[in-house]
């Protein structure tokens, strides 16, 4: 689904990696771990388009689609978290942004289940996101993409605002 060939990435005469091959394939689990400024953020953002690799190639799979959550999510706005959930993300590959999802009565109710999945009560779907922590908002972002159920999920430091039992 996705093949790294021979990436190397550089930064002021720094070499954050070279030589880097690297498949993934459809239901591999892969964790990537390393000391702060190894360029684990930089090789997600080669892998999302956001940046090009100095040498080297990133490829997908035809029609594949990824769904990615950063370090730090967007601004909580308006919406509730239900609202959140069943929306295109705002800078997908595979999507289109201007888009919504077009969700029946199924859609809204997996929705439910992944909220409540993750710790969220029906009391507060209709909470504005706004009003909720930076670990409850970045849960429902995670629900947003378990929803739209991507054919690659990457998550850039998942666990930043969750309490140790989450």
């Amino acid at each position: 689904m996705l093949t790294l060939s021979d990436c190397e990435k550089s930064y002021a005469g720094r070499n954050l990696f070279s030589e880097v091959t690297l498949q993934v394939n459809r239901g591999d689990r892969i964790g990537l771990v390393g000391p702060n400024g190894a360029g684990k953020t930089t090789l997600f953002k080669l892998i999302l388009g956001q940046e090009e690799p100095d040498s080297g190639s990133v490829t997908f799979q035809r029609g594949a689609t990824v769904g990615f959550l950063p370090q730090e999510t967007a601004p909580a706005g308006e919406e509730t978290v239900i609202e959140l959930v069943c929306s295109l993300p705002a800078s997908g590959m595979g999507h289109d942004d201007d888009a919504e999802m077009e969700f029946d009565g199924s859609a809204v109710a997996k929705a439910k289940r992944i909220l409540k999945g993750l710790a969220f009560r029906e009391t507060d779907f209709d909470r504005a996101v706004k009003t909720l922590s930076g670990g409850w908002v970045m849960r429902a972002h995670l629900a947003r993409l378990l929803v739209q159920e991507p054919d690659l999920l990457m998550l850039d430091e998942p666990t930043n605002h969750l309490d140790l039992e989450t």
